[in-house]
C-alpha cells in the first residue's frame, strides 16, 4: 500500500469517525429516552444494556480518529520540533486517556475518572497550545484554536448549575468535533487547491 492509498484511507476514516461522533450520541439518547444529561453523565451510555457496545466502540474509534487528525494537522502546520514535541506528548496522553475511558466502565469509579480527567485536561491544553504556537508568528491563524481551547476551559462552569457531568460533556465533545472538523476540511481544501486531480478526488 503506497502513501496516497494510506492518505486516502485515513481521510475516509476521519470523515467516518466525525459523522459517527455526531450521530452515535443522538442514537444512544434515542435508545435511552429516559436519559437526562442534567442528572446523569454520558458515561451512562457505556454501562446501559442497549447502548454500551455502540458508545464504547464510538469512543475507541474517536480516540484513534482525533489522534490521526490532530497529529496530521500538527505535522502540517508545525515544522519546528520545539513546537511539535509538547503537542505530541499532550496528544498521546489525551488519546490513550480517551481509549481507557471507553474500555474502563464508570462502575469502576476512580479507575474510570482518572483517564477521563486526563483526557479532558490534556486535550484542552493541546488545542489551546496549538493555537498559541500558531499565533506566535501569525496572530490570526491561532485565534480559532485559542478560542476553542478557552471555550473548553469555560465549559467547566457548566458543572456548577447541574448535578452531573452530562451537559458539560456534551458541550466539550461538541467543541472537540468542531475543532477537528475545521482543521480536517481546512487541510483538505488547502491540499486540494494544489492537487492536479479533478472533482472530489482532489480533496483526498
Amino acid at each position: 500500500m503506497n502513501h496516497k492509498q494510506i492518505k486516502f484511507l485515513r481521510r475516509v476514516y476521519l470523515i467516518f469517525t466525525i459523522f459517527l461522533g455526531v450521530l452515535a450520541p443522538i442514537y444512544c439518547w434515542y435508545l435511552l429516552p429516559g436519559f437526562n444529561p442534567t442528572e446523569a453523565p454520558l458515561s451512562d451510555f457505556g454501562v446501559s444494556e442497549p447502548t454500551w457496545l455502540l458508545w464504547n466502540s464510538t469512543l475507541i474509534l474517536l480516540a484513534v480518529g482525533i489522534f490521526l487528525n490532530a497529529y496530521t494537522s500538527m505535522r502540517y502546520y508545525f515544522k519546528k520540533r520545539r513546537f511539535r514535541y509538547p503537542l505530541k506528548v499532550l496528544l498521546i496522553i489525551s488519546s490513550f486517556s480517551l481509549f481507557f475511558t471507553a474500555t474502563i466502565p464508570m462502575d469502576f469509579d476512580l479507575y474510570h475518572k482518572i483517564p477521563a480527567f486526563l483526557f479532558f485536561s490534556s486535550y484542552n491544553l493541546f488545542v489551546f497550545l496549538f493555537g498559541l504556537f500558531r499565533s506566535l508568528k501569525y496572530v490570526r491563524r491561532g485565534v480559532f484554536s485559542i478560542f476553542v481551547g478557552l471555550s473548553m476551559l469555560c465549559s467547566l462552569l457548566l458543572l456548577l448549575p447541574f448535578n452531573s457531568y452530562g451537559v458539560f460533556e456534551i458541550v466539550y465533545f461538541a467543541l472537540i468535533l468542531t475543532w477537528n472538523i475545521y482543521f480536517l476540511f481546512t487541510r483538505l481544501k488547502e491540499e486540494g487547491v494544489k492537487s492536479d486531480k479533478k472533482g472530489l478526488l482532489k480533496f483526498f
